[in-house]
């Protein structure tokens, strides 16, 4: 690809695992867990090789260095600690029985990856040849016959090359055997095959340096492919990285606006009892949906059903039970439509200052309901709202005014 294409797509995937690294370092400031910790890290480190990688920056850092070619050590250096913190991620994930000695699974790849480290400084200060012109995108084709620069391009596409075979062969594995939560296996199987796709990398460049450092060229389109190997790879890794919290961030952002009539619904009798206004962060839905606005949304309904209580009869529910029958509805939907009649034909007594139901009401449909259910019970309560045939139990209009007595 020409250096303007690849200003574009590199800063493009940037940009991308910079979202990736931004997410995890907020998560990791609520949670503090070693694993978002890692995440978040080793996003960092990805970002970085592709800023470094992106000619503009990769020249801009030769003009304020006066080391025409620092940019690539840079960058094969955020790599290799890119897929440091990945191998390790995937070992810890699940890591391998101790052996008989012992030793941590970890041992092996952090001094393999230290040596790599090393021999990648070491043949980068000994070539003599780097400082006559940056070479952003052709780098291992051009100085691959200088000894120095050949050692670099080795040890890198040796540790590379080791590092994305162990990497995707340990998340496959931990995919097989993660049978708790599909999204998890997703996320891990997807970590896999962008590990696959960054080993085509070095299928491609390490062949035509080998090439190059032979100094016969015919393999120059090849090592073209391998930079689009890797940039397919980096979108896949960080989807990997990102796409199970992306789905449950769709899902509490949905059920956030989801809960917004129920939550109207709920204070229309007494507004003082919510904790919250409608907040327009929330409703972009870009930060702390689940950790703030979800769950004080959840708070200020559960506090208006419970000031209502003593308006809950039984006669609203009993006559969704019967529209129910033969309506195909599933037990779920039957509760949360005759808790949500219940609750219409309860704000209507109140506002129409009918007085209480009974001495102290009577339970609402779903009350029963673990913690764990009760936000999509909320949720089913809230679609169900302006349904013909609760409103035609709860006695009340599509404004919920009462029309009948209950």
């Amino acid at each position: 690809m020409s250096e303007d294409t690849a200003n574009i797509v590199y800063l493009t995937v940037a940009a991308i695992g910079s979202c990736t690294t931004f997410a995890k370092f907020v998560a990791w400031q609520r949670e503090r867990s070693p694993a978002l910790r890692l995440i978040a890290m080793c996003s960092a480190l990805g970002v970085g090789a592709f800023v470094f990688a992106t000619p503009v920056v990769y020249r801009g850092t030769a003009d304020l260095t006066g080391r025409q070619n620092l940019a690539e050590l840079l960058v094969f250096l955020c790599i290799l600690g890119f897929f440091a913190h990945t191998h390790i991620m995937s070992l810890l994930w699940r890591p391998s029985r101790s052996s008989a000695t012992g030793r941590s699974p970890l041992t092996g790849p952090l001094v393999v990856y230290g040596l790599v480290a090393g021999a990648l400084i070491t043949g980068f200060l000994a070539a003599a040849g780097l400082d006559d012109a940056p070479h952003p995108l052709d780098f291992n084709i051009t100085y691959g016959r200088d000894p120095g620069a050949l050692v670099m391009l080795g040890a890198f596409q040796l540790g590379l090359g080791y590092a994305s075979v162990s990497t995707a062969l340990r998340f496959r594995h931990n995919a097989l055997s993660s049978q708790d939560d599909p999204r998890l296996r997703r996320a891990l199987q997807h970590i896999a095959i962008a590990t696959w796709f960054i080993a085509g990398y070095v299928a491609c460049v390490g062949p035509a340096t080998v090439a190059g450092a032979t100094g016969w060229r015919g393999l120059d389109p090849l090592h073209s492919l391998g930079p689009v190997s890797g940039t397919i790879g980096a979108i896949i890794i960080n989807w990997g990285f990102s796409g199970a919290a992306i789905a449950t961030w769709r899902a509490d952002r949905r059920d956030y606006l989801a809960l917004a009539p129920l939550w109207q619904l709920t204070r229309r009798a007494d507004p003082r009892i919510t904790l919250t206004e409608p907040n327009p962060v929330a409703q972009l839905g870009l930060v702390y949906v689940r950790d703030w606005h979800l769950i004080t949304r959840m708070a200020d309904i559960l506090s208006g059903i419970r000031s209502l209580h003593p308006y809950f009869g039984r006669a609203a529910a009993d006559r969704v039970r019967e529209a129910a029958v033969g309506a195909g509805w599933s037990k779920d939907d039957e509760r949360a439509a005759a808790a949500a009649a219940v609750l219409l034909g309860a704000v209507a007594l109140a506002e129409d200052g009918a007085g209480r139901v009974s001495g102290r009401g009577v339970p609402l449909p779903g009350s029963e309901l673990e913690a764990a259910a009760q936000r999509a019970h909320l949720v089913r309560m809230a679609r169900l709202l302006d349904h013909p045939e609760v409103l035609a139990a709860a006695g009340v209009d599509k404004d919920g005014r009462q029309v009948s007595s209950s």
